[in-house]
């Protein structure tokens, strides 16, 4: 129901947005609000009678006419003999025939909204004691992270300029890679896949995340690994659940889990969860930013991090710390804030934030990481760093710009154990996509971009680790190494 409502609807609904509002970033946010609104009031139940009342309602609601809907495709026409059993795991498939005159990228973006709110009812239903809505609730979730997970490997792999040294990697995964790491651990997934974007890495161990949906609660759930020679993903050395829940709702609103990202800063994981409120009028983003030691123990908040009607939280992590900046988007105008960096302490026996210190920078960072040195990032939306450079800032305030894997627009930046910071990115090899480093230099000078010559199908990078996807001899290994 949700595809009809989007691909029968969504067409005329998009025409008389842009007709009073322009073809802006701002309409097709109402746009997809538009599309929220009605699915919530209506709900995957309904039938097309209903959903066009529904639209009706929300444009006059605007100050809009009600449009004709657009003629109803193949598509549609087939998902109107939708069964209700077992279809709402359907929700998560994209047809192929997308109906013209609304964006492709609109559709979509409108449809993971969606997805997103059918997990959430479905949750709701498994808080109230249904098993079936329960079961369905878990399995849109875990897809609907799986999905995020690859298109955050798809966003990593595009292709940059060609490094310089080439060295020839060996055909057993264990072996020294051709990179300045040591490799740590091979891990076989050949029958294990494993989602890059929710590892982190620090005190010999790997520790993964995942989304758990309980009868007594949802929550994030770590498990570690120790890095040590060849194995699998087996047997954790210790587990630990973070509890999550949403903030209290507002009159007539509601929160939904946007997404949570899982990453390292020194000895400690760290955990942030996005919760984003619904409202056809705009939403309000908070973020809660848990720690768990590597060694093992109770999680601890650090903070929790609340932005206006269009709002941005931007977080970064690494062996320096934690650093957040804000965008408040109040009347209309977009502010940021200054860059906080702050250790993370113990304090009667939980993790805390230490004493912050505040960057100034122009615009919101991108691509930031925190390092020993200071923040590192990629320029940022005021003034974007040319292809390959990178910007440096300590905590006093002085900038530095730096060069590192040439023509690279993508990447990482990783500090080596003998303090050098190090870029990593995707480049093109013959076999597809493969991976360079490159020690940060002084723009104008000479350092060697080094890269693998085998191909990697994903790759991550986390404070001093470097982790990346290979097939070897018929088989399929996740190689962790460590920065020089």
């Amino acid at each position: 129901m949700a595809h009809i409502l989007v691909d029968r609807f969504g067409p005329a609904v998009w025409h008389a947005v842009i007709d009073r509002m322009g073809e802006t970033p701002e309409a097709e946010d109402a746009f997809v609000d538009l599309m929220l609104a009605v699915w919530t009031r209506i709900g995957h139940r309904g039938d097309v009678t209903r959903l066009r009342e529904q639209v009706a309602r929300a444009l006059t609601s605007l100050g809009i006419s009600s449009p004709e809907e657009a003629e109803s495709s193949e598509v549609a026409a087939d998902m109107l003999e939708m069964r209700e059993a077992g279809d709402e795991l359907e929700e998560t498939g994209l047809p192929e025939e997308v109906l013209p005159d609304l964006p492709p990228g609109l559709r979509n973006r409108a449809l993971q909204r969606l997805r997103a709110q059918i997990a959430y009812e479905e949750a709701e239903a498994r808080r109230s004691g249904s098993r079936v809505a329960r079961a369905t609730a878990g399995a849109l979730v875990v897809l609907g992270f799986a999905l995020v997970g690859y298109g955050w490997w798809g966003e990593r792999s595009s292709e940059t300029g060609q490094p310089t040294n080439v060295h020839r990697a060996s055909p057993e995964p264990i072996s020294t890679a051709d990179l300045p790491v040591q490799v740590q651990a091979v891990f076989d997934i050949t029958r294990q896949p494993v989602d890059l974007g929710h590892l982190a890495f620090g005190d010999g161990e790997l520790v993964t995340g995942s989304l758990s949906l309980g009868a007594q609660g949802d929550g994030i759930q770590l498990s570690a690994y120790a890095l040590h020679g060849l194995g699998v993903l087996a047997r954790p050395r210790w587990t630990s659940n973070v509890a999550i829940s949403p903030p209290p709702p507002e009159a007539g609103g509601s929160w939904l889990l946007r997404s949570w990202s899982l990453s390292s800063a020194g000895a400690w994981a760290v955990v942030t969860v996005n919760w984003t409120e619904n409202g056809i009028h705009g939403a309000a983003s908070r973020v809660d930013v848990y720690a768990v030691p590597f060694a093992g123990g109770s999680p601890s908040r650090l903070t929790t991090l609340n932005v206006g009607d269009g709002g941005e939280v931007v977080i970064a992590t690494g062996p320096g710390g934690i650093a957040w900046q804000t965008v408040s988007g109040q009347e209309g105008v977009a502010a940021a804030s200054p860059v906080h960096l702050a250790p993370i302490v113990v304090r009667t026996g939980s993790a805390s934030l230490g004493r912050s210190v505040s960057i100034d920078v122009n615009g919101l960072v991108r691509n930031p990481h925190v390092t020993h040195a200071g923040l590192v990032y990629q320029g940022t939306s005021a003034a974007p760093a040319a292809a390959g450079m990178w910007v440096c800032v300590a905590p006093t305030g002085q900038a530095t710009a730096y060069a590192g894997v040439p023509g690279a627009t993508d990447g990482a930046v990783v500090e080596g154990e003998s303090g050098v910071l190090y870029a990593v990115a995707p480049v093109s090899s013959p076999e597809g996509q493969t991976l360079a480093m490159c020690a940060l230099h002084a723009p104008g000078s000479r350092q060697p971009s080094l890269r693998l010559e085998v191909p990697v199908s994903a790759w991550g990078a986390d404070g001093g680790y470097v982790d990346y996807v290979e097939r070897a001899g018929g088989r399929t290994y996740l190689v962790v190494a460590r920065a020089d």
